[in-house]
This record gives C-alpha cells, structure tokens and sequence, in this order.
C-alpha cells in the first residue's frame, strides 16, 4: 500500500502482552504502526521491521508535547490512538491511579492542545472498572459499576474522564480475562496444573469469562474502525465457565492428572500478607496480593457482550481451542518443561 495513503496508528504500552499483539494486528490491516513505548521497555515482541517506535514519556506536558510532535513530524497525523498503556499490579495503591488514570487524562489533553485528536481514541480499561457480576447475572454495559481494587477505580477514573467530554471520539473496551501466547497470570494456573496441583480459592464454581488476545484484538480493531463512539464494550468468547472446567480443560489439553487443593478464605488471605510482605523486601510484587485476592474472592465474572455482538464480533477461539494454541506456544517456548 502506498504510505501516503495509510492510516497512521499509536499504541501505547505496545512492549507488552496485548500490545504486542495489538501492533501485529495493526500492520496485518495495514496501518503505519508506531510503537509508543518508554525508553527503557524490552523490544522482545516487537521484531518486525516494519514498526516505528516512539518513546513515550508521561512525566510532564512537555515531554508528551514532544513525543507528538516527533509522531506528526515523522508519520504525519494520528489518526488512531489504542491507548493500552497501564499497570495491574502496584507496590502503592496510589501507583494505580498515576498510571491509569492520571496518564490517560495527560495524554488525552496533549492531543488536544497539539491539534492531533484523532479518528478514535481507544482506551483499553478492565472488567476490573465494572466489579464483579450480581445476581447471577453477567456483567452487561451499563450496569452499576463497583469496582473491588484500588485497580479497578483507578480503570473507572481513566472512563469516567472520557465520559466527561463531550468532543473527543473514544471507545472504551472491557475485556474480561485475557489470555494467550506470552502471558504470564494465567500461565502460573496453568504451570500450576502442569506441576500436578489444581488450585482453589475458597470454592470450584467462581463464575468465569475469557478472551483469547488475538479475538480481543480483532474486536478492538472491529469497534474502532466502526462509527461507534463515546460507548463501551465488553468484550469476551461469549461463553461462561466455571474455575473447575478451566481446571479440567488444562488438564485434558496437558494430560495431567492433578492433586485437587481447596484453600479456605482465611488461609489465603493470610498468605497474601506474607507474600505482599516478602514481596515489599524483594521489590517485586506478587500475583497473589491482598487487592487481588479480592479478584479471586468474587463469585461471578462472567459477562455479556452484546454490543461488540452486533457489530459483527465472532470469536476464532472458544476456551478449548485458545487453550490448546497458548499451551503449544508455551511448550515450544519451553515455558512449560
């Protein structure tokens, strides 16, 4: 395709799992795909010669004026933002908050003081911003949000922001839990089970929805190239499942037979202290937090995607399938040995 004729595209946070794949998705509908990233950021899912980089600082107005004005200077105009850049997990709850929201309002702001607002803007939050589902029924759009974690509201902040305006063209999108080649949270599940452990929080029956990130990113794409705006999706393989089928998926993909462990609620909540606490004294933070567990408490995370449904989303992969394709990429990566 003749540059002059396509259509430049800004994601942010692309160094990650699902920016990784956002990009790929990106140059396969063939857009001029820059990689907003910060200086520091591993480039090890970005081989393709065909990205531009761009070295994205959120530290102040001016250094977010001048990574627009170099993308406008070398690509010409945004004409689409998928701003995915964010943390899910945090050594501050305050961390939350800068990050997610603090850096969307910036961001937002810059490409309006520098004239680049663009076709869409995508912002992509988390079923974390709704909180868990009530009633048994399946978290829809437009049902009250309660967010459990310091995570969540600082998703809800960030969309609540962009519901305040009233001239710029966002769409906000919910995925339920994401998986796929190169994630690491539901590959400790799933090296867990590889191991001979199936594990339990408090119950077997925790209402659960998926996406694999390659049918995320094919909605993404879907909603941002549609006339859509100022709406939200959420966004999953439009099936419910139990943490035990999970479990039993896994287990039949991987051919494991499991030692089956139930962990009481008092139990976890005192490891996810002692963890968080180690933790704190190695840097690092755990998957297993005391905000988390919150997460991993709530009964119901199951949703409704109707609206991404009637814009024409079919999912490529239900759980099976998704699980089958990640497990091989883990096994030919040698994660799982």
């Amino acid at each position: 395709m003749n540059r002059s004729m396509q259509k430049n595209i800004l994601v942010t946070g692309a160094s990650g799992f699902i920016g990784s794949f956002l990009i790929e998705a990106a140059l396969k509908r063939n857009y001029q795909s820059v990689a907003g990233m910060r200086l520091s950021s591993s480039k090890k899912y970005l081989t393709n010669p065909s990205i531009q980089f761009l070295e994205m600082d959120f530290s102040s107005d001016a250094t977010l004026d001048q990574a627009i004005q170099t993308f406008v200077s070398q690509f010409g105009k945004i004409d689409y933002v998928i701003h995915n850049a964010g943390i899910t997990r945090a050594k501050k709850n305050d961390d939350y908050n800068l990050v997610n929201f603090e850096n969307t309002r910036l961001l937002v702001t810059a490409l309006k003081r520098n004239q680049q607002v663009p076709i869409k803007f995508v912002l992509i939050s988390s079923l974390a911003a709704y909180g868990p589902a009530q009633n048994n029924q399946s978290v829809a759009v437009g049902h009250e949000k309660n967010p459990l974690t310091a995570y969540g509201r600082s998703k809800l902040k960030a969309e609540m922001f962009l519901f305040s305006l009233t001239d710029f063209p966002f769409i906000i999108i919910n995925p339920t839990t994401v998986y796929g080649p190169k994630d690491k949270d539901v590959f400790f599940l799933i090296e867990s089970i590889h191991k001979g452990i199936e594990m339990y929080i408090g119950h077997r029956k925790q209402r659960l929805s998926f996406v694999h990130v390659e049918d995320l990113c094919n909605a993404i794409f879907l909603a941002m190239e549609s006339s859509a705006s100022q709406c939200q999706y959420l966004i999953s393989d439009l099936q419910v499942y139990t943490t035990a089928e999970f479990n039993l998926q896994v287990k039949n993909i991987l051919q494991k037979k499991t030692i089956s462990l139930v962990f009481p609620l008092w139990l976890v909540r005192s490891m996810a202290v002692i963890v968080e606490t180690m933790g704190k004294i190695s840097g690092k933070v755990p998957i297993l937090n005391q905000e988390r567990l919150k997460e991993f408490e709530a009964k119901d995370w199951s949703v409704n995607s109707h609206e991404i449904v009637q814009l024409g989303y079919q999912p490529k992969y239900d759980l099976q399938k998704g699980l089958k394709h990640t497990i091989q990429w883990y096994k030919d990566q040698q994660w799982l040995k």
